[in-house]
């Protein structure tokens, strides 16, 4: 195993921290790091981690497994639960969202603090040739967050199995939620477009939400690394003050001149 970071959970024991740490220090962390980590108990009592894992080596890397262990206030180990990273192939310096359950609610308040590894096999490198061209995104009253658009495949081949995943982060830059979704169709011809419309559904995190960004992956493919992660929402929220801004002066100029024309 692999050990890359380690996450913090709010009010943990320091001391067992300290001596989690120390054990953890042995095993190698060349690998693989961890970032931008935060968790959440959802409705149902299962624990949420989030994250984003990188990958440090100078080789491709498949069927990365990200694995979370989980102390209680006096560093006996509860429980560990693993998931694979959401892209397939991580090429070098690549980064790529996680989500890990916690699914003991018997034990899930018990829990002070958790460590994050991760382990991979070394594999081929996948060319980068999908291209997000396009993107959108709204919240709804009932908190479902949707983001659509288009993607191109580049590639000289079918783009096969493709997905998008959306990494959504909080106004500190943390990932709160994970969201994905087929392409339409699924199997992208070679320089030709598809569609992607889906809904993230945890409404207990997509208020935090302040920017998003998507990556587009297939069995032969990986996304060109150029889309702003942040772009749709900051010109939403510009276009929502602008209008607003508007309406405002409007209303004003038609006071006035009502006032006027009596006087």
């Amino acid at each position: 195993m692999l050990l890359s970071s380690i996450a913090i959970l709010q009010g943990r024991d320091e001391d067992v921290l300290a001596q989690q740490i120390g054990k953890l220090n042995h095993q190698q962390q060349t690998q693989f790091a961890f970032q931008k980590s935060s968790s959440f108990v959802d409705e149902t009592n299962f624990m949420h981690v989030y994250g984003e894992l990188k990958n440090l080596s100078n080789k491709a890397m498949k069927d990365v497994v990200v694995t979370a262990s989980f102390y209680d206030s006096k560093g006996k180990l509860l429980n560990q639960f693993r998931r694979s990273s959401e892209l397939r192939t991580l090429n070098p310096g690549d980064v790529s969202p996680f989500e890990v359950l916690y699914i003991d609610t018997k034990t899930v308040n018990d829990v002070k603090n958790y460590t994050l590894s991760a382990t991979g096999q070394q594999t081929e490198m996948k060319a980068r040739a999908l291209r997000i061209t396009s993107n959108s995104s709204k919240l709804d009253l009932t908190g479902v967050y949707y983001i659509k658009g288009r993607v191109v495949n580049e590639g000289s081949s079918d783009a096969t199995n493709s997905m998008i995943i959306a990494t959504l982060y909080d106004k500190d830059g943390k990932v709160v939620v994970v969201g994905r979704g087929q392409t339409e169709p699924v199997n992208i011809s070679s320089h030709s477009e598809a569609a992607f419309d889906f809904p993230v559904t945890e409404a207990l995190q997509t208020y935090k939400v302040k920017s998003y960004s998507l990556l587009a992956d297939s069995d032969q493919y990986v996304v060109i690394p150029e889309f702003s992660r942040s772009t749709t929402i900051g010109l939403l929220f510009l276009m929502i003050t602008i209008a607003m801004i508007l309406n405002k002066t409007t209303k004003l100029v038609i006071t006035k001149s009502a006032t006027n024309s009596h006087g």
